[in-house]
């Protein structure tokens, strides 16, 4: 493995990974079995490897990273790292243009797998990205580390912290601040009930050990402008805080909307059965940024599991074109999840659909369970990066391409009634 370096002989690479979060990461250690090996390009715009799911984390205390350095990691393979922000991506003509520093680039591809991932959308509410902490990385103003120095500032003092969101991040953030600050009045907006997305018994176990630390839940709400030192909602209702967190709403990068790719009001590239754009079937989607229009047997939401799930997925698929072979449609079963709330947590069963099934475990166990989650993540990128194609997951046949043809043609149909 090198690092590149801006040149002007235009490199062009059979597949071109952009993006190293989960999703990308997987896809460039798969691809790393194919024999001979394919000329393999990642992308990122830091050298540093985000563990996305321990943000939340790092709001207490720093967060020692398992994966210190992307080019340290990848030294003993052939995939060739540039670490270099993306300017734009053009599609048509199979080319990425770069900036590293002050010079900018272009490489170029045969096939490329779109892995930029999601940040926090703030773009339509008021005030919300000038006054609102996020869970960013990196040192920025609004930063969870700048949340950490302004909440350390003002350790022993009563302070209000409002929380924006009520699904697991914002529940965990709320947590989190609530437990290693328990002087401050913890109040957490959902624009649902908070908790609600998994049923109602985890909803309930949720809510009561919510409850249980402290927290004010406000459910049905939603946050319509943030001041600087309050927030209002839809019907009004005005929040004063010292400290506001944003957790809700998540956008994909623009480079692929840019570029002319299909996408969702979200940013989201379209994507077929074989995680393939319905535009540019030469660029494949995976994590946050795909939105495959066909069934993928558990339902595609954003999480860490999904994102290996793809980024694993979209190198075999590339792989078994090489080699003419055609793979079944994506499919996949969740097994569990756990949820850090403070010290404790509410953990379960989700197999195959992602709904919560047989029991639900609580407290220091549960929180056990979802930090063991969270291990084995950055631990199937290690064993992945020595042994290429090792990940596999549950229900990998769960989809039928009668089923899935099913969903393009209604999808085309739905289209073309837009276009009408």
């Amino acid at each position: 493995m090198s690092t590149s370096h801006p040149t002007q002989d235009f490199p062009r690479y059979d597949v071109v990974v952009i993006g190293a979060g989960y999703a990308g990461m997987m896809a460039a250690l798969r691809l790393g079995r194919d024999q001979p090996a394919l000329r393999v390009a990642l992308v990122n715009s830091s050298d540093r490897f985000l563990e996305r799911v321990r943000l939340q984390e790092s709001i207490v205390a720093p967060v020692a990273p398992r994966i210190a350095s992307i080019s340290g990691f990848l030294a003993a393979t052939d995939i060739e790292f540039i670490h270099g922000n993306v300017t734009s991506l053009d599609a048509d003509r199979r080319r990425v243009h770069l900036e590293t520093g002050a010079a900018g680039y272009a490489i170029a591809f045969d096939q490329a797998i779109y892995a930029l991932g999601s940040a926090i959308d703030l773009a339509d509410i008021p005030g919300a990205s000038e006054y609102a902490y996020r869970l960013d990385a990196g040192d920025g103003p609004r930063s969870a580390a700048a949340l950490r120095t302004r909440l350390e500032s003002l350790v022993g003092q009563p302070i209000r912290v409002v929380t924006v969101g009520g699904a697991e991040t914002g529940i965990e953030v709320a947590g989190e601040i609530k437990t290693a600050w328990p002087q401050a009045e913890v109040t957490m907006i959902s624009r649902s009930r908070c908790g609600s997305s998994r049923g109602s018994r985890v909803e309930k176990a949720v809510r009561a050990a919510l409850v249980d630390l402290g927290i004010m839940l406000v459910d049905d709400e939603i946050v319509t402008e943030v001041g600087c030192c309050e927030v209002v909602t839809g019907s009004g209702r005005r929040f004063g805080y010292d400290i506001c967190v944003w957790s809700g709403g998540l956008r994909a990068a623009p480079a692929a909307r840019e570029a002319g790719v299909a996408t969702d009001p979200k940013g989201r590239v379209l994507v077929d059965p074989n995680l393939r754009s319905i535009s540019h079937p030469h660029i494949l989607a995976v994590g946050d940024a795909a939105h495959p229009i066909a069934p993928t047997g558990a339902p595609y939401r954003l999480s860490a599991f999904t994102a290996l799930v793809s980024g694993a997925y979209a190198a075999d698929a590339i792989l078994a074109q090489q080699a003419g072979r055609r793979l079944p449609p994506l499919g996949f079963s969740t097994f569990g999840q756990g949820i850090a709330i403070g010290r404790g947590g509410v953990g379960f069963f989700s197999y195959p659909d992602d709904n919560q099934a047989l029991f639900i475990v609580k407290g220091r166990t549960a929180r056990h369970i979802r930090n063991f989650f969270v291990w084995l993540v950055s631990h199937v990128l290690k064993v992945e990066r020595k042994a290429p194609g090792f990940f596999f997951w549950p229900g990998r046949r769960r989809v039928s391409w009668q089923r899935a043809n099913e969903a393009l043609r209604e999808s085309q149909a739905a289209q073309e009634l837009r276009t009408a």
